[in-house]
C-alpha cells in the first residue's frame, strides 16, 4: 500500500514538474492553411530615422497563403516616405517574396524571404537581400539585408489572418 501512495505522489510530482518547466509562448510554424492580407497606412513619431533619412510616415500592403509546414508563398510591399539630408522628399521601397512564416504567442505573424530595397535616391535598387516583417495589428516592423527599420505604426487599414 505504501508502495502504491509513493508510485502515485511521485507520478504527480513528474507531471507537475513538466507542466511547469516546458517553455510556454514559443512561436511555431502557423498551425493551419492561412491566408494573410493586410494594407495600412500610418505616421511616424517625430525622431523616426533609417539610413540617416527622417521618416514622416507610409504605406504597406501584404498578401500571403501559409501551410501547416510554415512554408508559405506571398509577397509585401512597403512605401516610406521621408526627408533626405539635403532636405528633399525621398521614397524608400521595400519588395518581398514571403516564403516562410510563423504565428507569434503575441498574435503578430513572422514573413520571411528575400526581397528588393530602392532608396529612392536615382541609384538603383538591391536584390536578393534576406527579408524578416512582423505582422500585427498595429504595424509592421521590417528588416532587409543589413537595414532594420522602424515599426511602421497602423494608423489605417487592417490586417487579417483567416
Amino acid at each position: 500500500m505504501t508502495k502504491r501512495v509513493f508510485a502515485a505522489i511521485c507520478g504527480a510530482l513528474i507531471v507537475l514538474t513538466v507542466a511547469f518547466t516546458l517553455p510556454r509562448g514559443q512561436a511555431a510554424a502557423v498551425g493551419a492553411d492561412n491566408v494573410i492580407t493586410s494594407a495600412g497606412a500610418g505616421v511616424f513619431p517625430a525622431g523616426a530615422s533609417v539610413l540617416g533619412i527622417e521618416l514622416a510616415g507610409g504605406t504597406f500592403g501584404v498578401g500571403a497563403q501559409t501551410s501547416s509546414t510554415g512554408a508559405a508563398i506571398g509577397t509585401l510591399e512597403i512605401q516610406y516616405n521621408g526627408t533626405s539630408l539635403i532636405g528633399l522628399s525621398q521614397w524608400l521601397t521595400v519588395n518581398g517574396w514571403i516564403t516562410s512564416a510563423t504565428a507569434n504567442p503575441d498574435g503578430t505573424v513572422t514573413l520571411n524571404g528575400t526581397g528588393t530595397l530602392d532608396m529612392g535616391d536615382g541609384t538603383p535598387p538591391t536584390g536578393g537581400l534576406a527579408l524578416v516583417a512582423t505582422l500585427g495589428p498595429t504595424g509592421i516592423a521590417v528588416s532587409i539585408g543589413g537595414t532594420t527599420f522602424p515599426t511602421l505604426p497602423k494608423s489605417d487599414g487592417w490586417v487579417f489572418v483567416e
